[in-house]
């Protein structure tokens, strides 16, 4: 159950506001910086709490921003205004709880306290129990088809709050500008906004539920996906089951990027190479990002030293 009274608390708002400085990001559409913010911090978070409060908050549309990607392919990513990402914030410090409770153990992305490398090692405990037959997925523009309807279905199920429906459901249906003007979105979630990996787990949650009552084994991290087999038949059938449940979910398989295969044979997973029993880390970036981050000091402890310098000058 969510607690609209710790949601709305001053502290959790003050918590968002320092974990959206932590990851950084450009400014949205109304070109407030996450510096500009702080400069008048206090009295910001008030005015962004209250105006959540008394019903007078409105999210405004996004930002669109593209990212180069391989071979001339762009990456679109909808980055929405600094209040919003930190009252999204505040809204997940209060779900994180309550959904961790929920969520399957085959779900790995976007979850407090699980990584990626604990998808393959999962992927690699099943192999040594005999799951050799395996059903590599991936599904089609997946952020971009989650059907709005249906996602606040699935997330009423969990939430049944009004209020939070109405945050959630401003935020999926904000727009976004471009050169043409904005653009109301009629599906889909915007790949930028804090609160958009926690509605995928949540729109993907009965997906995780069928075949952890299945005899398959499943290992998820957003839209890729395995399914391990101890039988042929087992994974020829999965494949079906998987269209057929992702059709019902309007969603779809992305049968060029989803494969048949086996250990034997070899496959690559969330940059990672299976063969027989070995797996082989296919590049670095996990790394490199990972130095990146260890670097990277917190904007809390920034401000502390900010702070502490400007009272040395003072005297």
């Amino acid at each position: 159950m969510v607690d609209l009274n710790e949601f709305l608390g001053l502290p959790n708002f003050r918590q968002a506001f320092y974990k959206v400085a932590d990851n950084g990001g450009c400014a949205g559409i109304d070109g407030e910086t996450i510096e500009m913010f702080a400069e008048n911090e206090e009295l910001n978070l008030r005015d962004l709490r209250n105006s959540v409060a008394n019903n007078s908050y409105q999210p405004q549309p996004l930002k669109q921003v593209k990212i180069p990607k391989k071979e001339g392919q762009w990456r679109e990513l909808h980055i929405p205004i600094l209040r919003d990402r930190i009252v999204q914030q505040a809204l997940l410090n209060i779900l994180y709880p309550v959904t961790e409770t929920l969520f399957s153990n085959d779900s790995f992305a976007y979850r407090p306290n699980r990584h990626y490398t604990d998808a393959v090692k999962r992927v690699a405990y099943w192999r040594d129990r005999g799951y050799l037959y395996v059903l590599d997925g991936d599904i089609v523009q997946f952020f971009d088809n989650l059907d709005h309807h249906r996602l606040l279905v699935e997330v009423r199920k969990i939430i049944d709050n009004l209020g939070v429906l109405c945050l959630i459901k401003g935020w999926i249906t904000a727009g976004v500008t471009t050169k043409i003007g904005i653009i109301y979105p009629e599906k889909g979630v915007p790949q930028g906004a804090v609160i958009s990996p926690l509605l995928a787990n949540i729109y993907l949650h009965e997906f995780d539920l069928f075949f952890q009552q299945s005899e398959l084994k499943l290992v998820r991290y957003a839209d890729d996906f395995l399914l391990l087999s101890d039988t042929k038949d087992g994974i020829m059938s999965a494949y079906s089951s998987v269209k057929q449940l992702l059709n019902y979910m309007g969603l779809q398989l992305h049968e060029q990027k989803s494969q048949i295969t086996h250990f034997n044979k070899g496959f690559q997973f969330l940059g990672h190479g299976f063969l027989r029993q070995a797996i082989v880390p296919m590049d670095d970036e996990s790394k490199s990002s990972k130095n990146k981050g260890k670097k990277k000091a917190s904007f809390r402890r920034q401000k502390k030293v900010q702070l502490s310098h400007r009272r040395k000058r003072r005297r």
